[in-house]
């Protein structure tokens, strides 16, 4: 989504051949339950939408930040968000994947970049647009979502540590199994996480692949998403 509608002048069979192409049944259903917004929607577009489609940058003419400028009806595509319908809102389409060259996010050669949304993210944006598509008048009081070990950290962890830093046997007696284990540190390096304090949480150097006293810094590294999310993580008081 970070670029996510190129808008060229186009004839309309153009956009009636696209739309030919659309399996609707291929899309990720609509999430059942009442979506909320600003705690929800908002935030999605401000991830994985501003930096190409916010108030310093609107490429193809494409603005989201905006309730106007969101619901532009593109030349190309029809509505980019089509109250009510989201079959037929090609912000849908391109972030399914369902017009050719123009996947959004687009693709991109850099590790923990432009990475696609999720089917339960997908999900949101269509339940959102099914419902209405409300968008409050005024500018959005933005929420601050929690990070927590069990809901986001954990979960990560398990897929990029656990096979050296798990149970008994892990690896300088450092387990990233509980937020307990994370917090109490090891035998190697002592504490590296100060709730609160990133300059203070030597975790952070670690997973940035910077820190040269292991023989395999790069072997740590996690993409720049999952590094954010640790740091908020931290910053919230690693709970």
């Amino acid at each position: 989504m970070k670029a996510l509608l190129l808008l060229v002048v186009a004839a309309p069979a153009v956009l009636a051949a696209e739309k030919a192409r659309i399996d609707v049944s291929k899309m990720p259903l609509p999430v059942a339950r009442k979506v909320d917004f600003t705690r929800e929607v908002y935030p999605i577009f401000k991830e994985s939408c501003f930096s190409c489609h916010g108030p310093e940058k609107q490429k193809g003419k494409y603005r989201m930040d905006t309730r106007e400028g969101a619901f532009k009806v593109t030349d190309d595509y029809g509505p980019a968000i089509k109250a009510g319908k989201s079959e037929e809102s090609a912000i849908i389409h391109m972030v399914c994947d369902m017009i050719e060259e123009m996947r959004m996010p687009p693709p991109s050669d850099k590790p923990g970049q432009s990475e696609k949304l999720t089917r339960d993210q997908i999900g949101i944006l269509r339940a959102w647009i099914d419902q209405g598509a409300v968008w409050p008048d005024g500018p959005i009081q933005e929420v601050v979502k929690p990070v927590t070990f069990a809901g986001e950290i954990q979960p990560m962890f398990a897929q990029a540590c656990a096979s050296c830093h798990t149970g008994a046997g892990a690896k300088g007696a450092f387990a990233v199994d509980t937020a307990e284990s994370v917090l109490k540190g090891g035998t190697t390096y002592g504490k590296v996480v100060t709730p609160g304090n990133l300059a203070k949480s030597s975790l952070l150097t670690i997973l940035a692949g910077k820190d040269e006293d292991l023989p395999l810094p790069e072997k740590h590294k996690l993409p720049p998403k999952q590094l954010a999310l640790v740091e908020k993580w931290i910053s919230q008081g690693a709970k």
